[in-house]
Parts: structure tokens; sequence; C-alpha cells
């Protein structure tokens, strides 16, 4: 075999090599246009999709062209009624116009009375401007008002609820206020009889308290004739506030448990305690 022979040999075999190359390369890009068409997002499924589309666009036209026609319709009607009013206009414009003459006599006059009224059109608008000015003040106002009483509205709700609270406090007093009379009536105690080892009138001041113990320490005590097992009442500024049994007793000064059935409001220093009220 010659050079020539050879040289063809290895070209064929070259082009042999790339043929091969080229097939698989064919082969690995194939698709199967069937499944592109025929799958769930294929071509298939958007025509019918795009096909239901165009449908509910022509009945949407159609639709629209029916209220297109509906009212070309009534601007038709409308447009008739301005007519035959135009016909009546035209001939009192052609009745006015006889009387042309005599109007153009009194243009100086009419034209005067026009400057007036363009006068009074101004006062008017500054009215006008200034009542729609007083209506937004107005309607200011009434918001305020209406907060106002959206507020007190809600204040009396809360001052029914203390009353309600207070009147049931109050119940509760009157029956308890009744029991202890008859209990005393029962007993044949005269309310206004001065009971056996009650301590003298003195009257003093809260100087400590201590809440979690419900104690509080007074400025009166055993000198001034304060024994264990005496009562305390408290108030502030003469209003009754609680009420206090004597625990320990010193010279100048006592102990005393808070009662709290009897408690209107929370003790603090400097509260005034006595030992009888008035």
């Amino acid at each position: 075999m010659n050079l020539l022979g050879k040289s063809f040999s290895v070209l064929i075999l070259l082009l042999s090599v790339v043929f091969m190359v080229l097939a698989l390369a064919v082969n690995a890009s194939h698709r199967n246009w069937r499944d592109v068409v025929m799958s769930d997002n294929g071509l298939k499924a958007q025509i019918e999709t795009y096909e239901r589309t165009n449908d509910q666009l022509r009945e949407a036209r159609a639709r629209t062209q029916a209220d297109l026609d509906r009212e070309r319709v009534a601007r038709r009607t409308a447009l008739a009624a301005l007519e035959t009013k135009l016909s009546e206009l035209t001939g009192v414009l052609s009745d006015s116009e006889k009387f042309a003459q005599d109007l153009q006599a009194k243009t100086t006059e009419l034209a005067q009375l026009d400057r007036s009224r363009a006068e009074e059109l101004e006062e008017l608008t500054a009215e006008a401007a200034m009542l729609r000015s007083q209506i937004r003040k107005e309607q200011q106002d009434r918001d305020n008002l209406f907060a106002e009483t959206l507020k007190l509205t809600d204040d009396m709700n809360s001052l029914r609820g203390i009353v309600q609270l207070q009147q049931d406090r109050n119940d509760q007093l009157l029956g308890q206020v009744t029991r202890y009379k008859e209990v005393v009536d029962a007993a044949g105690l005269n309310m206004n009889d001065p009971l056996d080892g009650s301590p003298p009138d003195r009257n003093g001041n809260v100087l400590v308290i201590n809440r979690p113990r419900k104690l509080v320490e007074v400025s009166i005590g055993y000198d001034d004739g304060l024994r264990e097992g005496h009562l305390l009442e408290v108030t502030r500024g003469g209003r009754y506030v609680s009420r206090l049994r004597v625990r320990k007793t010193e010279p100048d000064r006592a102990v005393a448990e808070i009662l709290n059935d009897y408690s209107e409001a929370a003790i603090l220093e400097g509260d005034r305690v006595d030992t009888t009220i008035e």
C-alpha cells in the first residue's frame, strides 16, 4: 500500500470516529416529542388552556358587547330627548331674536346688574367659605363631645360598679350590725354602757406597718391604758380605715394586729389611731 492509500485509510478512520461521536451526541439529545406534547404541562395541555381562556374571553366580550348595546340604546334615547329639547330651545331662540333690539337697549343696565351680581357672588363665596370653616369646627367640636361622652360613659359605668360594691358592703355591714344588736339584746346588754376593761379615751398615730405579718406599731401603749386584746380604730382625715387588736404593749407604744374583716382601705403610716370613735 502506497502513501496515498495509507492517508485515505487514516482519513476514513478519523471520519468514522467523528461520525460515531456525532451519532452519540444526536442520540443523547434526542427528545420524545409525543411526551412533550401529551404530558401534563405539554403543548396539548397548554393549547386546551388557551382554548378555555379564549372561550372565557369570548363570553366576556359577548357580555361587554351586550352592555355596550344597551348603553348605546340608552344614549340614543337620551340623544333623542336632547334633540327634542334642542328643537324647543331653537324655537325659543327664534322668539328671542325678535326682541333683540329691545334687549340691546337694556345691555348697559344688564351689565351693571351683572357686575352687582358678580360682587354678590363674591360675597356669597366668601360667606360659603366661612360657613364651611364653621361646619368643620362644629364637626370637630361634635367629635370632641362624642369622645368626651364616651369617656364620661366609661367613668359612669365604673362609678356604677363602685356604687354597687359599696352597696353590697353596706348591706353586709348592715347585716352584721343587725346580728350584733340581736346578740346584745339577747344578752341583755346596753350598747351605750362602757365595757369592763375597755381602754380609756386615747389617740395616737401609726408608726410602722408590717404588711406581710399584718402588724402595725402605734404611738400609744401601756402607760396610756392599752392592754392586750383592746381594739383600736384607724381613721384618715375623718374617714374610717380599719380596726386593730392589740397584741403586745410597751410603756409608750404597742403592736396591734390588722383585722381585715373591718378594713375599708389600706393603713398608711401617720394614720390616726383612737381607742374609741365618737
